[in-house]
């Protein structure tokens, strides 16, 4: 199942999701004022805030903050998976890992890919969902992967 080509309006339950299944949508362009914004709030590194910081650095620039990074990219995977199933939260993230640094005016994309499933043992109305998360810019290149541990309602 190409589930990318599903409607939007859809709301897919576990028995719906197969592995394999990958889901893809939208992207988002980091500007230099939210990766400065985004740090002075949350990651206060030299390297996310200052230009000349960041050019002193292994980075030769100004970069995102990881979590930023991830933040951006969550609000993708959010779009074009969890929104779509019948998510009903997640039981961790596994396997977090920033690959390359995401520079002002870099844009990102995310692909969603369902790697396991299970039917829970003690309840009985959701299924164990897990999918790997990668976040690339507009070369292709990966900056970002995770795994999310998460439950989804079986039909009733």
């Amino acid at each position: 199942m190409d589930a990318s080509s599903a409607a939007t309006e859809t709301t897919l339950t576990y028995d719906e999701l197969a592995v394999g299944d990958t889901f893809e949508r939208g992207s988002t362009t980091l500007t230099e004022a939210e990766i400065t914004s985004f740090a002075g709030e949350y990651d206060p590194q030299p390297f996310h805030l200052d230009h000349d910081a960041g050019a002193d650095s292994m980075f030769g620039g100004l970069v995102a903050s990881g979590l930023h990074t991830y933040c951006a990219c969550n609000r993708l995977a959010t779009e074009a998976f969890f929104s779509r199933v019948a998510f009903m939260g997640g039981r961790g993230v596994d396997e977090l890992r920033w690959h390359r640094p995401v520079r002002p005016g870099d844009t990102l994309s995310v692909s969603v890919e369902v790697t396991t499933k299970r039917v829970s043992e003690s309840n009985p109305d959701r299924g164990y969902v897990d999918v790997d998360v990668t976040g690339t810019n507009a070369d292709g290149d990966v900056v970002v992967t995770w795994t999310v541990l998460g439950m989804v309602r079986i039909a009733a």
